[in-house]
């Protein structure tokens, strides 16, 4: 896991790749390096896990000395392509060695071969072409801009900054996000000029053009619901996900697992269990909250294991919010979900005081096996649409059974209406629990005109079903938790992996049909079942918590005072997206207990933080002025606050 950077063109020199390494020497502190020749400079920042010896060290040349490489990942069928790959003459053990073997043997296809999460580039020095990829998922960031004659690519947006490029804001990317709640949908990025490669995707630079390639695609690769029985899709998962955890625990370093109060991360960690050959304790790391009704942390003691553990939890109190949510800004480089994501963060930092340089994670479930509330509408019309009538009141039966209403008939009438929203297109955007999450009242018009209709998403399945699933997994949902993950794991120089996002495993489960995703109300039902050999049953069949954090509780309390003193400031009231007191009046309402959603008045927040940490500093910066104006971990808002770094 490292960090990356590059610049093709005439402002190609040493100064500048320079600086863009140095900015984020916090993805790669045990090694750094640069590579220039006429036209091209490259650069590295290495956080070791493979091989820790200097025969790692990158930029890292091709035995011909044909190619160069600069790499962000882990392929983590390394040795298995290296046995395929033997008639290369390999000079370190690394997997950044196997990519350059896999280039000269298969060209641009290598990224086909790969099973991993990756973002590298790829000099000919031959052809002067730059091939440049991303993984299937887009776990691994890659962000490119043109500025002054040149392209150049990192992989975090400050990098190009630091180079030269304007810190503008797009103005399209913040009314789709203020507006429609999307964001990291897509290439657009927060900056004007910056792109993100997409993930499964290649891009190839030559004489200056552009060529990019999708060579994956979930929708593509499984196109049709196959008809599998259950035992057998238990058994083919099961497999499936063993493998993929096997694989990721290949390390040179110490390795743990993130384990929070739900069924996703207490199968990992059964399974790691499972599949690990139990040599030294797992380190588990949990991230809680000073406040009790939010603490999950007796849920680990009900996930049986064989071989030894140690638990390290971190809290996170209200009074430290906002020092993290100045430093996780600058880190996020885009704007992020509130207290659960400063949680994780502030994990991260344990996590590295630990000694514990990789981590596995849970991330990806729900987006695969339907496990968010708003999900059930889709199914419901799936059996509709079907005639599976019976079906369908038996899934209605069953959800209302799940949910404990106390009127079960208001709550049937409930089910049928969301129902009828989903086939409409209706009720807006929603969060996980099924609640309204935005105020577009606050927007000034000019906001809501250019954000426009909620955008448009492929729909490449038959079910709705898969159609809001391929939408989470390719467009809404993962990206933006996946770049969020990145950025908080390696602020702290931590890897985080994704066993359940490997490929094999998200196209099976996008082949498999609406009933073993949801059934009687429950999602996730074929990891539930699957999961019976290994968990009890209270563990498997706890109903996933849709609110985990205080943040609705410490917005209308402890943290009120400075989310006033921002509503309030005069930076706010000039930023020309928000009604300044239309925001105040909407947050009174709040304070005084109406919703339950506390999503927008964190939006509103966080988006002002951005602009000051990414706009108003580049300008003071650029004026001889001084630091940002910022929010203190007292609390409120004023000017000299310290900076992230």
């Amino acid at each position: 896991m490292c960090g990356i950077a590059g610049i093709v063109g005439s402002r190609a020199d040493e100064a500048t790749i320079a600086v863009m390494v140095d900015v984020q020497h916090h993805r790669g502190p045990d090694d750094r390096g640069v590579w220039l020749e006429p036209g091209v400079a490259l650069g590295h920042d290495r956080l070791s896990i493979i091989d820790l010896s200097r025969d790692g060290h990158q930029p890292m040349h091709s035995a011909d000395g044909r190619y160069v490489l600069v790499f962000n990942g882990e392929i983590y069928n390394h040795l298995e392509l290296r046995r395929e790959l033997a008639d290369y003459p390999y000079r370190s053990r690394t997997d950044s060695e196997v990519i350059l073997a896999a280039y000269r043997r298969w060209g641009p296809a290598c990224v086909e071969r790969f099973n991993g999460m990756f973002a590298f580039a790829v000099w000919d020095r031959r052809t002067r072409r730059l091939f440049c990829a991303r993984d299937r998922l887009g776990i691994k960031p890659f962000h490119y801009a043109r500025h002054r004659g040149a392209w150049l690519f990192a992989s975090e947006i400050k990098a190009l900054l630091a180079a030269g490029v304007p810190a503008r804001p797009d103005a399209d990317t913040w009314a789709a996000y203020l507006v429609h709640g999307v964001y990291d949908h897509g290439p657009a990025t927060f900056f004007e000029g910056v792109s993100a490669l997409p993930p499964g995707t290649t891009l190839t630079l030559e004489e200056g053009r552009e060529t990019l390639r999708t060579y994956w695609d979930v929708a593509v690769r499984a196109t049709a619901v196959r008809d599998v029985a259950d035992r057998e899709a238990e058994e083919e998962f099961l497999a499936l996900f063993d493998d993929a955890v096997r694989l990721r625990l290949r390390a040179d370093v110490p390795v743990g697992v993130n384990l929070s109060g739900g069924l996703d991360s207490a199968s990992l960690l059964a399974t790691m269990d499972r599949v690990s050959e139990g040599a030294g304790a797992l380190q588990a790391f949990t991230a809680a909250f000073s406040d009790a009704a939010y603490d999950e942390t007796d849920f680990a003691d009900r996930v049986p294991r064989r071989h030894a553990w140690t638990r390290h939890v971190r809290r996170l109190g209200p009074e430290e919010v906002w020092r993290l949510a100045e430093e996780a800004t600058w880190h996020q480089e885009a704007p992020f979900g509130g207290i659960a994501t400063l949680a994780y963060h502030h994990l991260h930092g344990l996590a590295c005081e630990k000694g514990v340089t990789v981590l596995l994670e849970g991330q990806g479930v729900d987006e695969m096996l339907a496990g968010y509330r708003y999900f059930g509408p889709h199914h419901h019309l799936d059996l509709l649409d079907a005639g599976a009538c019976r079906a369908l009141r038996a899934e209605v039966r069953g959800q209302v059974a799940l949910e404990g209403a106390a009127d079960r008939v208001a709550a049937r009438r409930a089910a049928f209406a969301r129902m009828r929203a989903a086939r409409g297109g209706g009720g807006g955007p929603r969060y996980q629990d099924g609640t309204a999450f935005l105020a577009p009242e606050a927007l000034t018009p000019a906001t809501l005109a250019r954000a426009g209709p909620y955008p448009g998403f492929a729909r490449p399945y038959a079910e709705r079903l898969g159609n809001v699933l391929y939408r989470d997994l390719r467009h809404t949902k993962l990206p933006r938790v996946l770049r969020m993950n990145d950025r908080l794991s390696m602020a702290f120089s931590r890897e985080l992996r994704e066993p359940y996002l490997d490929h094999r495993i998200v196209e099976f489960l996008f082949s498999l049909p609406g009933r073993q995703k949801i059934r009687a109300g429950r999602p996730k039902d074929l990891l539930r079942r699957a999961m019976a050999s290994r968990l009890p049953d209270d563990v498997r069949g706890a109903p996933k918590r849709a609110v985990v954090t205080p943040q609705r509780e410490w917005l209308r309390g402890p943290l009120a005072p400075a989310v006033e003193d921002v509503l309030s400031s005069r930076s706010f009231a000039e930023r020309g997206l928000f009604r300044p007191e239309a925001c105040r009046e909407a947050f009174a309402r709040f304070r005084a207990g109406e919703g339950s959603n506390a999503f927008f008045v964190w939006q509103w927040v966080g988006t002002e933080l951005w602009f000051r940490r990414f706009i108003d500093q580049a300008a003071r910066l650029r004026t001889g002025g001084g630091r940002a104006t910022g929010i203190p971990a007292g609390g409120r808002a004023s000017a000299g606050a310290p900076e992230p770094e």
